[in-house]
């Protein structure tokens, strides 16, 4: 068994990694639809700082809520520990200290993507250089992970970085679709033929439209959308399929009954749900659930592996 400073810092080297990717993924969806609605319909820029839970951090810093300074927030604001910014610093940092465990490309490519967003992360703050910058992002991420998947050993430390991306994915999902719905939820008087560019902006969110299109069909409706997101058991951004690896990987490392049991309830709490019956308010109570229980497991995982240092 690896040192557990090595496994926390794989581990939190995932979730943040996950977090800059998630993060970008989600304004680029959001700036699309920006474009694409009729004035008066978006939800507005707060929808971004609420995913995150971020309001009081955000007033802390700026006086106004405009979209230039909720994108400065999100992308390049280094206090703002969500931040693409701040994540990719900190999975850089995670990395370093953990490079006799991973690929010599991994330190490599980590590098280069913490380079280009340090230099690039307030000119993506404009329209004309966002897409350009969030793309690159998400484009790099996937470069790490591609490293990681086809060169570690799969030994503990790999087990230890899946546990991170997975519970990070699983939070990050959750949280889009708690303030997505209840975003729509407020918009109910909408036109009919604006509420599936909204619908179809959270299924973007998620890099889900493929997939929804594939095994749902092209009509995009609240219900299936919502079902979906959180059922699919081949969609790999789905609540359920992440819950299944997230069981996979603890037991790889013989995680004890209590943190076992407690990965099993939350995913019962997914799959026991007609989630496509639910009102926007039922949902909204199910998945503040889920991030409670969510947050159980994390703790869970901390105490299994990552004692704290002792006097």
């Amino acid at each position: 068994m690896m040192l557990s400073r090595v496994a926390e810092r794989l581990y939190w080297m995932a979730r943040y990694l996950e977090r800059a990717e998630d993060t970008a993924r989600l304004v680029n969806a959001y700036s699309h639809l920006i474009l694409d609605i009729p004035v008066g319909s978006e939800p507005g820029w707060e929808v971004l700082i609420d995913t995150i839970d971020a309001r009081d951090a955000f007033h802390q810093r700026y006086k106004r809520l405009t979209e230039r300074n909720v994108i400065k927030f999100l992308l390049a604001d280094q206090d703002n520990p969500s931040s693409i910014l701040a994540s990719i610093k900190a999975a850089r940092e995670n990395v370093r200290t953990t490079r006799d465990v991973l690929p010599a490309q991994t330190w490599e490519v980590m590098n280069e993507l913490n380079l280009y967003v340090s230099e690039n992360a307030s000119h993506g703050i404009a329209r004309r250089h966002r897409f350009e910058f969030l793309e690159k992002i998400i484009a790099g991420n996937q470069q790490l992970n591609g490293a990681i998947r086809t060169t570690v050993v799969r030994d503990h430390g790999f087990w230890f970085i899946c546990l991170g991306q997975l519970v990070e994915r699983c939070d990050m999902t959750s949280r889009i679709m708690d303030v997505a719905t209840a975003a729509i939820g407020r918009k109910s008087h909408l036109a009919i033929r604006e509420l599936p560019l909204l619908w179809g902006n959270l299924l973007r969110s998620l890099s889900a439209t493929s997939g929804y299109r594939r095994e749902v069909g092209p009509l995009v409706t609240g219900g299936e959308v919502i079902d979906y997101i959180m059922t699919a058991r081949m969609f790999p951004r789905s609540l359920s399929y992440c819950i299944d690896r997230l069981e996979e990987s603890a037991a790889r490392l013989d995680a004890h009954l209590k943190l076992m049991r407690q990965i099993r309830a939350l995913a019962r709490q997914v799959t026991g749900v007609k989630w496509a019956e639910l009102s926007m308010e039922e949902v909204h109570r199910e998945i503040d659930q889920f991030q409670l229980s969510l947050g159980e497991v994390h703790i869970g995982i901390t105490n299994t592996w990552f004692p704290p240092l002792e006097d």
